[in-house]
């Protein structure tokens, strides 16, 4: 039996001719020794997916709930929507014009009183309207004995204490020392207080001070007398007005109080 001749793999062909790739077949028939080119692969075409189609959206439909018994409003003209901007910097700085003022101002008042009212002397040799001054040692001594209900913690500059006889010949009795003073309404509230271990003092009432300022108080005493006492950052002083009214006691303290008070 003879054998066929080995044939080189290049000339090996099919028993059917076929060919593989997406490229055209090459002319000359499939015995044609392929080539480099011809195994290069034509762009492949588009190809498409058969997708189920997606169900359709159900349309959802806006409706506006009104509210019952609601009507709009009229609608404004158009030029309202197109205003002028109005500058801001002429208000700030007013307001800002106005805390100043405001701050120094009512620093000004309060820091004020302390360098009218302070420092302060007497003059007992003044005039006193309703009052005139006399010289009785045992009234001067009596005064001088209540004094001591002034006395506290601060340094005293000036002590004094005076007698007077008003209209009535009634003697009044005043007593009072010249110092700086914090507190004026404290000091002379304790200062009643102090008074009244030595003698009867109830029923104290603020009475107003009058231009000079300060703290006035009045309060009754024994035997229908009237105490009344004023203070203020400079001076402190009490007066005794026997049988006198509280209306007419305060009378009479403004009046002594002006007339000796000598602010420096």
């Amino acid at each position: 039996m003879t054998q066929p001749a080995d044939e080189s793999p290049t000339e090996r062909q099919p028993a059917s001719p076929t060919w593989v790739g997406s490229a055209s077949v090459p002319p000359g028939g499939s015995r044609r020794r392929r080539q480099w080119e011809d195994t290069l692969d034509l762009p492949a075409a588009p190809r498409t997916l058969d997708l189920p189609a997606a169900p359709p959206q159900p349309q959802v439909q806006y409706v506006p709930v009104t509210p019952p018994g609601y009507r709009p409003g009229p609608i404004p003209p158009p030029w309202q929507f197109q205003r002028r901007r109005r500058r801001k910097w002429p208000w700030v700085l007013l307001v800002m014009f106005l805390l100043c003022a405001g701050c120094c101002g009512s620093s000004y008042a309060w820091a004020r009183q302390w360098w009218v009212q302070y420092p302060a002397s007497v003059n007992l040799d003044a005039t006193v309207p309703g009052l005139t001054r006399i010289n009785d040692t045992n009234a001067k001594k009596t005064a001088g004995q209540l004094q001591a209900s002034l006395t506290s913690d601060h340094l005293d500059e000036e002590g004094f204490t005076a007698v007077y006889r008003d209209g009535d010949r009634h003697t009044v009795l005043l007593f009072g020392v010249t110092r700086f003073i914090t507190h004026p309404t404290r000091d002379l509230e304790a200062s009643l207080r102090k008074l009244g271990t030595k003698t009867q003092v109830q029923n104290v009432r603020e009475v107003d001070a009058g231009p000079l300022g300060g703290e006035e108080r009045c309060a009754a005493g024994r035997a229908g007398s009237t105490i009344c006492g004023w203070s203020d950052h400079g001076m402190i002083a009490i007066a005794v007005f026997p049988d006198t009214t509280l209306s007419e006691a305060a009378t009479m303290m403004q009046n002594l109080r002006a007339s000796i008070t000598v602010r420096n």
